[in-house]
């Protein structure tokens, strides 16, 4: 990674790829945070270094970079998700940090809210690091044509994750633990928003 001047959300994603990131309290996180953009070669403002500790120290996250993902994913607008997952790409630096993405957020995405499956399919046409990580996504609880269509995806990748589950394994795969729900259902009910009649995503609860 060289020189590049960060946003907030790539600061934040480039801190959650790391190793093991530290939990930061407000009083040090800045200092804390402007060391490791300036390992890592990230040029950032003080803007953002201030709004990063912000997000990380609001809510429940209480400083831990890994709560607050788990609270981006379960609490955030889709495209918000999808928005963080690009910024997590961009920074990452090898095949452990794309695994992580892929676990961490675009798992997520494709389980609860599949019916945004077409902007990774649009992505994956241009961005071959993007379908690369893709590999890495598992099943969770994706409906059955979601699961299959991004199983086509990862059949086309000739040198896929190491931790992609095997083609073999299909429209089956998983299947026994999911509800009829879930297999059928691309978007979960059960989650914070939802598509009304004209396909906007609206808030639910």
């Amino acid at each position: 990674m060289t020189d590049v001047t960060a946003t907030v959300e790539q600061l934040l994603a480039a801190y959650w790829l790391q190793d093991d990131p530290k939990i930061l309290d407000e009083r040090r996180g800045i200092e804390c945070l402007r060391q490791f953009a300036e390992g890592k070669r990230l040029l950032v403002f003080d803007a953002v270094l201030q709004q990063a500790v912000h997000h990380l120290n609001s809510g429940l996250a209480k400083g831990d970079v890994g709560q607050w993902i788990v609270l981006v994913c379960f609490w955030g607008h889709p495209h918000a998700i999808w928005d963080f997952m690009l910024d997590a790409l961009s920074v990452a630096e090898n095949d452990e940090h794309l695994v992580k993405i892929a676990t961490g957020l675009a798992e997520h995405i494709l389980a609860h809210y599949g019916s945004m499956m077409p902007h990774f399919e649009a992505r994956a046409r241009t961005d071959c690091r993007f379908k690369r990580m893709l590999t890495g996504v598992w099943r969770h609880r994706m409906s059955d044509d979601v699961w299959m269509r991004l199983r086509a995806m990862q059949a086309e990748v000739p040198d896929p994750l190491s931790t992609m589950i095997p083609l073999e394994h299909g429209v089956e795969y998983m299947a026994h633990s999911l509800s009829r729900e879930d297999r059928v259902n691309e978007d979960k009910s059960r989650c914070r928003y939802r598509r009304d009649a004209e396909g906007n995503w609206r808030k639910v609860r």
